[in-house]
């Protein structure tokens, strides 16, 4: 066990160190902080805010309408009665017309608060000349009550209600950004993994190795150990996250971006975390599987490829299927091993899906990373002092 630690500490802290990891880590993190306090950097930048005064040459009748309505468009246009930066003159009332004469440049937002102001302001003067009631008024703008509704499936004939769209933006955002991440440290990790073992046993380096401590004991342990950075720098984002989320404006920036809660954001947040630790798991002793069968570096890439392939096809699985998260295709896909830490939580996305799914899919992802480990150790023990130049000559050795 001493010799297993001794290993397992060189490469965890190692890797720990690397500027790669603390570039990386810290990169993501502050990506964060400005994701979740994107709506102050907007107005750090924005000018829209600037107050401006406005004065308005036109009747009393106009103004009591106009005022009201600018104001629930833009509150930051004040109407003054002189001296205001900027001039709206009613030039005809039949059909409405005006001219905005301004001392500097106003902004976009504060032009576009004017125009639907102004137009709103014109219906108001045209329901009045039509003469009509309230009650008409009222019911002109009324909304339509439509129900759409499907063919039942029980072959009666009936048609009952059709379902509403479950897909909750804020749930999808935090779907997207735990597949992406794994997918980045999957590809990462793997790489790094994978050359390891292969430069070790590439420069012979390997012969010093097991004369002190037992093959497979050296590789669980920077298995172990890749895997355990890994891991860490997933929590060291998500506690990040965590933080950046805490001493944002939580509120406005989720009105500001049309995001909302449900009963299903505190689980996917808790099944992607675990889902994207079992994910890297796997790869990782897929990717250690591999590098085992390697004795050269220039095989490194091909003997990758089965890792960079299925990671890729969980990957664009996860990210196609956001519009049809309840299709059988999905549901399939995601209790095979290598997709379901990707498809898995999209099935969440649906708000009629349990627990029972994920917890089935944390099963078979397990045992699938325990039959990894174990043939992992197998292969590498048996092709630790392989000198074959080629992938398929180690294959065809280790099966002797």
């Amino acid at each position: 066990m001493s010799k297993f630690m001794t290993t397992f500490k060189l490469t965890f802290f190692s890797k720990l160190k690397a500027k790669s990891f603390l570039i990386t880590t810290l990169i993501i993190i502050a990506g964060l902080f400005i994701a979740f306090n994107l709506d102050k950097i907007i107005d750090l930048f924005d000018s829209d805010d600037e107050a401006l005064t406005l004065e308005v040459e036109a009747d009393e009748s106009f103004l009591s309408a106009f005022e009201p309505t600018l104001q629930s468009y833009d509150d930051t246009i004040e109407i003054v009665e002189e001296n205001g930066a900027a001039v709206l003159e009613v030039v005809n009332t039949d059909p409405l017309e005006a001219e905005i004469r301004m001392d500097e440049d106003i902004s976009a937002s504060q032009e576009e608060s004017i125009r639907l102001a102004l137009n709103e302001t014109n219906r108001a003067y045209v329901v009045q000349t039509l003469g009509l009631s309230q009650e008409e008024i009222a019911q002109m703008y009324a909304e339509v009550p439509v129900e759409f509704l499907v063919a039942a499936g029980d072959d009666s004939g009936d048609f009952e209600a059709a379902d509403a769209d479950d897909m909750n933006v804020l749930n999808m955002v935090i779907f997207y950004f735990s597949v992406i991440l794994m997918f980045i440290i999957i590809l990462n990790y793997a790489s790094q993994i994978a050359t390891e073992i292969a430069n070790e046993k590439s420069s012979r380096v390997i012969e010093m190795i097991v004369s002190s401590i037992r093959p497979t004991q050296h590789l669980m342990a920077k298995v172990f150990a890749m895997i355990s950075v890994s891991v860490l720098q997933v929590l060291l984002i998500t506690a990040g996250g965590l933080v950046a989320f805490y001493f944002s404006d939580t509120s406005a920036l989720l009105d500001q971006f049309g995001l909302e809660t449900n009963e299903q954001t505190m689980k996917i947040v808790v099944y992607c975390i675990i889902y994207v630790i079992l994910g890297l798991v796997l790869y990782l002793s897929v990717a250690a599987m591999l590098g085992s069968f390697i004795s050269r570096m220039e095989d490194l890439q091909q003997g990758l490829m089965p890792v960079t392939l299925l990671s890729m096809i969980g990957y664009f699985i996860a990210l196609g299927g956001m519009s049809f998260a309840d299709h059988i295709a999905v549901t399939i896909t995601s209790f095979f091993p290598f997709f379901t830490p990707f498809v898995m939580p999209l099935r969440l996305l649906v708000n009629d899906t349990g627990h029972a799914p994920m917890l089935i899919g944390i099963a078979i992802m397990v045992a699938t990373i325990i039959i990894t480990l174990a043939l992992a150790g197998f292969v590498y023990k048996r092709s630790v002092l392989s000198t074959e130049s080629g992938i398929m000559k180690n294959i065809k050795r280790i099966r002797k």
